[in-house]
């Protein structure tokens, strides 16, 4: 059984309440180089002599901070019919259905190898594993999404992966749909065909050659309000990693009602108003949550890596 672990935060924010959850593979979360498994609840595929060896914690790449998971391709064994090489974690309870995102960046090194899945799945009333919603870097160069409970693969019109290339992908689901965002752009909707609550995620290739890196999972559910999130990409912070000054940028100065630091306990540690740049220098390296209130009541939540 896949152990479970998570990073909480719940912020109470204008129209809702809603927890957000973050994994970058940083040593501020705990995280080693070396194997996964076992590493903050993760388990990794199982063969006849253990635990494959080769689904790590590498500092190859990464989006934010130094390290991703690295989902490796396996010498010791021959190629699969399915996607079975790789790891998996079980969330510390359920995420509702009817309300949950998820994103993720990942980056595939070449064409003509694996297919790379991730999945989101859950337990159907038969006590039966079963996908949620799930994407794939296909081997092609093309991107397909598991659109049924057998893993029918339906591809993404004209949509594709570059070598070396970070992509960010993120699933919105709700009651009636699973919704594909490729970069901030939206690129599949379809029904949702399962409608059962999702109690983890995997990272999984068929072992045909190549690796993919993933980093900075994030994961949130609960009822947020109408306006909440709506100028999300017009916010910018930078660095971040960040040592000691912030910067903020895409809401004007006059715009920002209230500036606030959390941290993953969901403790205020920083409270702030109308400022543009943050000094952040006396917070001890780790992983922070930056919620931004706009005068309108609008809201943004962002991960903020201290160095």
């Amino acid at each position: 059984m896949i152990k479970n672990y998570a990073i909480g935060l719940m912020l109470l924010l204008t129209g809702g309440v809603f927890s957000q959850e973050t994994i970058s593979f940083e040593t501020s979360e705990s995280y080693t180089l070396g194997t996964l498994n076992n590493q903050n609840g993760w388990e990794v595929t199982e063969g006849d002599d253990g635990f494959i060896q080769n689904q790590v914690i590498s500092d190859e790449e990464a989006t934010d901070g130094t390290y991703s998971f690295k989902n490796s391709y396996e010498s010791s064994f021959g190629a699969q019919f399915a996607p079975i090489f790789g790891a998996a974690k079980n969330f510390d309870s359920p995420k509702p259905f009817e309300d949950f995102t998820f994103s993720y960046d990942v980056l595939v090194t070449e064409i003509n190898g694996a297919d790379f899945e991730m999945t989101l799945f859950g337990i159907d009333a038969d006590d039966n594993f079963v996908p949620v919603a799930g994407i794939a870097m296909e081997y092609q160069g093309l991107i397909y999404t598991i659109d049924d409970i057998g893993y029918t693969a339906a591809y993404i019109e004209d949509a594709t992966w570059t070598p070396n290339t970070w992509l960010n992908i993120k699933i919105e689901v709700t009651a009636t749909e699973l919704k594909y965002y490729l970069n901030d752009v939206l690129a599949h909707t379809r029904s949702n065909f399962t409608s059962v609550d999702i109690v983890g995620f995997n990272m999984l290739h068929n072992n045909y050659g190549g690796d993919a890196f993933y980093d900075n999972f994030s994961y949130e559910n609960g009822t947020l309000g109408v306006n909440d999130f709506a100028n999300a990409s017009a916010l910018h912070i930078y660095p971040n990693p960040v040592a000691d000054e912030l910067q903020i940028k895409g809401i004007q100065n006059e715009q920002i009602a209230q500036l606030s630091v959390y941290n993953l306990n969901g403790q205020q540690l920083i409270e702030s108003t109308s400022v543009d740049a943050l000094d952040v220098s006396n917070l001890v390296t780790g992983v922070y949550m930056l919620n931004v209130v706009t005068n309108d009541g609008k809201t943004h939540t962002e991960k903020l890596l201290k160095k």
